[in-house]
């Protein structure tokens, strides 16, 4: 009977140079690792793209508001200019007004004018005249046409008069000067606060305050 052979012992057989070498014992093939990070390390996430759209629309936004901004600063600018120029005010009569344009207006005290129309000033009315002088400052010709005027005596309106006077239509030159007569009428005994308004067409009024 043969014996059983030790699998591990070295052959015996003639002619086998080879030696079997047996396993060793508990060993166990290491798992294979990912891509060089060590094992349990997640790699880094890669890095996020910042969006270009939001400044894009931004841009697109803000342009035409700073534009419209702009815009507005130098037409605010303008008007602004222009105001400062035509503002009016108020003066006492006998006092000389003078626009930022250099155009002057002055007005003097009424005083009573007598009419032999009664058609125009009734027997239980009194009529007056003042005279509302405009010198031109400016370096452009005034309508005197252009120059309106109107009282106020008692927190009433006082009726304008026309008898021999003529509404003056002159060009008034730079430098020169034009008194322009400036007649009304109120009920006979009126007396009390007195305002007369004097309007350039392209400036704010001037009041002119006194008493009748």
């Amino acid at each position: 009977m043969t014996a059983p052979q030790d699998p591990y012992q070295q052959s015996s057989q003639p002619g086998d140079g080879h030696q079997q070498v047996p396993p060793a014992q508990g060993y166990q093939q290491p798992p294979p690792q990912g891509y060089g990070y060590q094992q349990g390390y997640a790699p880094p996430p890669p890095p996020k793209k910042r969006k270009v759209w939001p400044w894009v629309l931004l841009a697109v936004f803000m342009v035409p508001v700073l534009f419209f901004v702009a815009c507005s600063a130098l037409v605010g600018g303008a008007v602004k200019a222009v105001d400062d120029a035509r503002a009016g005010g108020t003066v006492a009569i006998g006092e000389e007004f003078s626009y930022a344009s250099g155009l002057k207006i002055a007005v003097t005290q009424p005083q009573p004018h007598s009419v032999d129309n009664e058609f125009i000033v009734g027997p239980n009315e009194t009529a007056y005249e003042a005279t509302v002088t405009v010198t031109n400052g400016t370096d452009q010709p005034v309508g005197a046409a252009l120059i309106t005027m109107n009282a106020t005596v008692n927190s009433a309106p006082a009726e304008r008069v026309f008898d021999d006077a003529f509404v003056p239509t002159q060009d008034i030159a730079p430098g020169q000067r034009l008194a322009i007569p400036f007649r009304f009428k109120v009920k006979e005994g009126t007396t009390g606060p007195l305002q007369i308004a004097v309007t350039d067409a392209f400036n704010e009024p001037v009041f002119f305050n006194g008493t009748l």
